[in-house]
């Protein structure tokens, strides 16, 4: 036999997953033309790489692969 849930619990459940649903809502919102540029996510993000004499000459090539691409797409070097 199935019980019904009480009245009492039903109301803050249900209250609760309206919250859940306007918060979820509201964030998925965007401004302007919604567009995000990649490039500033990833300057905003990544920072020149150093390496130390410990590492491989194959290491130290992917080092200054990834800092030649920081300095094209966000001007890593460039004096300010």
């Amino acid at each position: 036999m199935r019980t019904m849930p009480s009245r009492g619990l039903q109301r803050p459940v249900t209250l609760c997953g309206l919250i859940l649903l306007a918060t979820l809502t509201a964030s998925c919102q965007t401004t302007g033309s919604g567009a995000i540029d990649p490039a500033l996510v990833a300057c905003a993000s990544f920072k020149p790489v150093y390496w130390s004499k410990a590492d491989t000459a194959q290491t130290v090539a992917q080092i200054k692969e990834n800092n030649a691409a920081g300095k094209a797409l966000c001007g890593w070097g460039a004096t300010k």
